[in-house]
C-alpha cells in the first residue's frame, strides 16, 4: 500500500515537472538554509523535496520541526535551487505561506540529499 502511494506520488511529481533539470555548474555552487511555513507537514513535503533535489542535482537535507515547519538545506547551482523553489511551491497538497532563507557555507564533502527524521 505504501509502495502504491509512493509510486502514484512520484508519477504526479514527474508529470508536474515538464522542464529539464539545469546542468550543474560547479563554479556557481551555493548553499541555502530555508525554513518553510504553511501546510508543509503531513503532505509529503520532505519526500517531494528529496525527489526534486535528486532530479535537479541538489544535495542537502529536509527535516520536520516541532513547530509544524520544515527546514531544508539546499546546495547546488543558483539555477537549480531557483528551479527547486519554483517547483516545490507548485505541488499538490503543499501550501507554503512563508519562508525564511539565508545563504550559508558550502559543504564540499556532501554528495546526496537526505530526509532527516
Amino acid at each position: 500500500m505504501l509502495f502504491d502511494f509512493l509510486k502514484k506520488y512520484s508519477d504526479q511529481l514527474d508529470n508536474s515537472s515538464s522542464k529539464e533539470a539545469p546542468a550543474p555548474d560547479a563554479g556557481n555552487t551555493i548553499r541555502k538554509h530555508i525554513v518553510f511555513y504553511g501546510t508543509v507537514q503531513g503532505v509529503g513535503f520532505r519526500y517531494t523535496a528529496y525527489h526534486l533535489a535528486t532530479t535537479l542535482g541538489i544535495t542537502g537535507w529536509a527535516r520536520n520541526e516541532d513547530d509544524g515547519s520544515v527546514t531544508c538545506e539546499l546546495q547546488g547551482s543558483r539555477d537549480a535551487i531557483q528551479e527547486f523553489m519554483n517547483r516545490i511551491g507548485n505541488q499538490r497538497f503543499i501550501e507554503i505561506t512563508d519562508k525564511e532563507e539565508r545563504n550559508i557555507k558550502v559543504i564540499n564533502e556532501e554528495r546526496s540529499f537526505r530526509v532527516l527524521y
